[in-house]
């Protein structure tokens, strides 16, 4: 199992919006690999949110990009940020 964390920037006024269609358009990625996740929406600021995909190896997220699904995904969400999401994988333990 990996994680996908992505840090994410948003209007404000428009972060109900983004969480609505981002969770309707990732759905595609579980047929690819993905077991979902979770959107944190941050309490501080309401511009930052954080996004977590559990995979079942890099492998199946790799190949999730460039799908039909994956490119359905960008383009739903791609004008809803405000700036580039950044992010990585990451292994999980226990604590």
């Amino acid at each position: 199992m990996v994680y996908e964390m992505r840090f994410q920037t948003v209007d404000p006024k428009r972060r109900a919006e983004y969480v609505k269609i981002y969770t309707e358009a990732v759905q595609g990625c579980k047929s690819a690999g993905s077991s979902g996740g979770l959107i944190l929406c941050s309490e501080d600021d309401p511009a930052q949110v954080i996004v977590i995909l559990k995979w079942e190896s890099k492998e199946h997220l790799a190949r999730w990009r460039g799908t039909a699904s994956y490119i359905s995904f960008r383009a739903a969400v791609e004008g809803l940020q405000t700036k580039k999401s950044h992010g990585g994988l990451y292994q999980a333990e226990t604590i």
